[in-house]
């Protein structure tokens, strides 16, 4: 049975995402707006079972919204659920609003979420159940498929050499497609190609394994987690990767270094997990290319020895943040070829002792000759990190762009 619809209006496209992500694998058919205009429109023309309103929107404010749905016959039985980090604030401003049933803090897990759904959902009709879908109507794949063949033990149709899912990633979201794997509980490769680079991620009745990719970032080399969380020392790793180099056919590098007694097997563990999230998380980015999936392919030897089981929905609602903040630091460092220098007098004006300690550690990097790209690989941090540790000091204004002097 189809779930009942739900719109919700907010100005953050990662709410929106997140929200809908959620709903909609818990059976419900889910609308969105981004502002108050466009909510108070899109009930009109399809009036919902429940509205889920943010509390704060740049047009309009959420009890404006309520009065406005409520003032309309045809919507005026419609609950709502208000979202908002100002709960007593917000709780105050909609106490006299009848059809307000619930207020939603923020920030709130998927759990939570569902609970208050359900229960505003209750006081309208009775007794709905949340149903996880077997199977994820939010994602019609028919459109992708060349001529498929039907495989029935994956209980999808199989392309070409044995995929049985391909698409581009100009027009199905990464996102979307991890779900449907994870909702059908399916085991195979899931293979994406971008310009410059490919990811592959084995998921195992539908969770994720591992990820391992080619031509990709050093930040995303297995060496880099050890290195960052301390497992080896940047020196005699590199020592371990000319041996390597000079003599082929050692076998997977974390059993290497396991066999050497320089790594743990914990720690090569907690590497692995953490370089196959980053790799998720890098193609939940890319905006381009193609993917395909194929079931029951054989798993590689790295994703063998990993076995992660890591969950497909809760790597999507971290990597999905990223990717919603990564596009609002992009507008201030929009390269790695850029070079920042510090602004000594803010800097002296300011104590120390209130810097985080990442924070304190990238400005002693900052001197006017390091590029961006250069403090990725001096900090031994990731690409997100330190840009989003830059994007902080520049507002804080601890940090300007150089300027390149001009000629003549």
């Amino acid at each position: 049975m189809q779930g009942e619809s739900i719109l919700v209006v907010d100005d953050s496209p990662t709410i929106l995402k997140l929200v809908e992500l959620t709903l909609a694998k818990a059976g419900f058919r889910v609308s969105t707006a981004d502002c108050g205009e466009h909510g108070i429109l899109a009930a009109t023309e399809q009036p919902p079972d429940l509205l889920l309103l943010d509390y704060l929107l740049p047009d309009l404010n959420g009890d404006d919204v309520c009065r406005a749905i409520s003032g309309n016959v045809a919507l005026a039985s419609v609950p709502v659920v208000v979202m908002s980090a100002k709960g007593e604030e917000a709780g105050n401003c909609f106490s006299n609003l009848a059809s307000v049933v619930d207020i939603l803090p923020k920030p709130f897990s998927p759990d939570a979420l569902l609970a208050v759904v359900n229960h505003a959902l209750e006081k309208r009709v009775p007794k709905p159940e949340l149903v996880s879908r077997e199977t994820s109507d939010h994602m019609d794949v028919s459109g992708l498929l060349p001529r498929p063949q039907e495989d029935k033990r994956a209980g999808l149709p199989a392309g070409p050499d044995g995929a049985a899912l391909l698409g581009d990633l100009a027009v199905v979201s990464i996102a979307d497609v991890l779900l449907l794997l994870q909702d059908r509980q399916l085991s195979g490769a899931l293979h994406l190609v971008g310009r410059e680079a490919s990811i592959e991620i084995y998921v195992n009745k539908g969770r994720i394994d591992f990820a391992g990719a080619r031509g990709v970032a050093d930040e995303f080399l297995l060496g880099h987690f050890l290195v960052r969380g301390g497992q080896i020392e940047r020196a005699k790793l590199d020592e371990v990767l000319a041996e390597r180099s000079a003599a082929p056919g050692a076998g997977l590098l974390g059993a290497d270094l396991c066999r050497r007694g320089l790594i743990t097997e914990a720690g090569l563990r907690k590497a692995m997990a953490q370089q196959t999230t980053a790799l998720v998380f890098e193609g939940l980015r890319w905006g381009e290319g193609h993917f395909s999936f194929h079931p029951t392919a054989e798993a590689s030897p790295a994703a063998r020895e990993a076995t992660l089981g890591l969950p497909i929905d809760g790597l999507i609602m971290q990597g999905l943040r990223r990717v919603d903040e990564w596009r609002v630091i992009g507008q201030e460092i929009d390269n790695f070829d850029m070079v920042f220098v510090r602004n000594e007098d803010k800097i002296a004006s300011f104590d120390d002792n209130r810097l985080l300690r990442e924070e304190a550690a990238m400005l002693e990097l900052v001197n006017g000759k390091n590029t961006v790209r250069d403090l990725i690989r001096l900090s031994k941090m990731g690409s997100y990190d330190v840009t989003q540790v830059l994007f902080r000091l520049l507002r804080c204004k601890f940090i300007r762009r150089r300027v390149a002097p001009m000629v003549g």
